[in-house]
Order: C-alpha cells, then structure tokens, then sequence
C-alpha cells in the first residue's frame, strides 16, 4: 500500500480555531525574553480585537490571521494587517502599509518552507486587495502585549524565522538590543538646570512625563509601563518603552534627568528590573543606559521589510 501523506491546507482563522491558535502561538512566545503566555482571553483581546491593544503606538487599520491545517492539526499561524507603525503614522490615511504582527511556524523543519509560502501566498493576496505594495514584518511598534513587554520584534535566535522571511525576500530594516537594569535603590536627581518642570500623564501603571522649560517649550518625554508577573511564575518588570529629547535641548543632561525619574519611579513601586530596547542606530541612548548601570542581554531582535512585486 502506498503511504498518503496529509495535504496541507491554508484559511483565515474562525472562531473555533482561536484555542488553537492561542496554544500554537504561546509555544513560540514562551521562547522569548519578558514575554506572557497568551490563554484564550488575551488571544481575544491582543490578537482577535477589532482594535486590539499596542504598547507603541501604532493604528491598525484592519487585520486578518491566517491557519496552516494538515492533518487536521494546526501548525502554522500568521497575523497580518494594513494601517500605520509608529514610524508612519504621521503618513495621509490613503498611505497605509503592510503589516506582520506574528509568525508561528511548525517545529518540523521538513514542513516550514511548505507553511510558510502558503501563508504568505494568502497574506499578499489580502495585501494587494487593500493596494498595498509595501510590507514591514516585526515591527516593535504592532506587537502584542504579552510579547516581549509589547515590544513585536523578531528575536534572532528564531532562526527559522529569519531564514523563512528572508527566503521570501524580506529584507533586515532595523536591529534592536535588549537591556536590563535591576533596581534596588533611588538615584539622585539632579535638576540640570532652573525653571524646568515635568508634567505627567496616565496611570501609575502606564506613566508619561513631559518635560518643559518655564511651563511652555517643550524639553522632551519619557514613558514606561509596568508589566505584572505572568501566571507561570514570570517574574514583574517595568518597560521604558520612550524617551526622547527635543535636539535644540540636547547635550544638556536632560535625557540623564528624566532616566533617573523613571528608574526611580519604578524602583518606589517595587518593581525589580526596568528592562528598554534600543535601535543599533541610537548610539547615544545606549552610551546614556550603560553609563546607568544598564546590563545587554544576549539578544538581538529585528524588523524586516519587503517591497511587494506586481
């Protein structure tokens, strides 16, 4: 008798397929660093949602997950969409691009190639039907929540990951450390100069700071969240997910001051680690963590991009 092998099938998810999906998803997420495994709940909520939740910021337009069936089995996952990431969002509305958010391949090697081109067979098709000729994959900005604190990238050490994309002619757009400080005590503060305040914005659990020169020209801003202990035991870590200083008030300590807020902020709530990702481009930001007692995790993460042909 001649062996059947199971054909493979690819469709956009349905209802029924989302427990599914949410295990599929969380096997590769328990892989990464300050990540939470996603239950049925959080699949609804950060993946499913008509506007479903970013750390930065980032407007999703509309979006759709696609499933690779053989043999009845889930193995494989995408969720694409078409809108803006932070780094165009200030781009017209009739401007939108396209947009990975997640990958779950199988863990047999002999099927990725297979997963992979089905599903991204489908995703441009979806692409091109909302005009789209350009797409960003991993993104920080369209991250789920209980990804890596919100942060999308692609960690590096997924290699079938990077070696699937790239087969598909994504190419690598921007590289990004990982670096954690543990909190113990508070840092002094030091005011770099008079008549400087700081105005703050949203809870204490998701906190901004604008920073202004006599209550009017606007310094800079900072912002981080706090991200509670998952229900594996994952420990508690506060996220600086911003901070930015206007160029006119640059090499002034500004930046220096609002870090120390922040770091100081975290450690009164009790938080152990204040954990920030950085672009390989932003010398200076990484020169100002290490100086305050930032350490580099063993990480590398990407966001990819690919120009869609006709």
């Amino acid at each position: 008798m001649i062996p059947i092998v199971p054909s493979l099938s690819v469709r956009p998810l349905d209802a029924s397929d989302h427990p599914a999906a949410a295990e599929l998803i969380s096997e590769w997420i328990g892989a990464a660093p300050y990540s939470r495994p996603l239950d049925q709940a959080a699949f609804e909520r950060e993946v499913c949602a008509d506007e479903p939740p970013v750390v930065f910021p980032a407007s999703l337009q509309r979006h759709q997950q696609f499933g690779a069936w053989r043999a009845g089995q889930l193995i494989g996952f995408l969720d694409c969409a078409v809108g803006r990431d932070s780094d165009s969002l200030d781009l017209p509305e009739y401007y939108p691009l396209g947009l990975v958010r997640f990958l779950a391949l199988p863990q047999r090697q002999d099927l990725i190639n297979d997963v992979v081109e089905a599903l991204f067979s489908l995703a441009q098709e979806y692409w091109r039907e909302n005009g789209i000729g350009y797409v960003k994959a991993f993104h920080i900005s369209t991250g789920y929540p209980s990804f890596q604190g919100g942060a999308g990238i692609l960690p590096g050490d997924w290699a079938d990951h990077v070696r699937a994309l790239t087969m598909l002619g994504f190419r690598f757009l921007t590289r990004y450390y990982c670096l954690r400080r543990p909190l113990h005590e508070p840092l002094e503060e030091a005011v770099p100069m008079a008549d400087l305040s700081v105005a703050f914005r949203g809870a204490p659990a998701d906190r901004t700071y604008q920073l202004y020169h006599r209550r009017t020209d606007w310094v800079g801003a900072a912002r981080y969240i706090l991200v509670p202990g998952g229900p594996g035991g994952e420990p508690p870590f506060a996220h600086l997910v911003h901070i930015e200083v206007d160029p006119r008030w640059r090499r002034r300590n500004m930046a220096r001051w609002m870090l120390r807020r922040v770091i100081n902020d975290a450690t009164l709530q009790g938080y152990p680690e204040l954990v920030v990702h950085v672009a390989h481009e932003a010398a200076a930001a990484l020169n100002l963590f290490v100086q305050h007692g930032f350490q580099e995790l063993n990480y590398r993460g990407y966001s990819l991009e690919l120009n869609l042909t006709a």
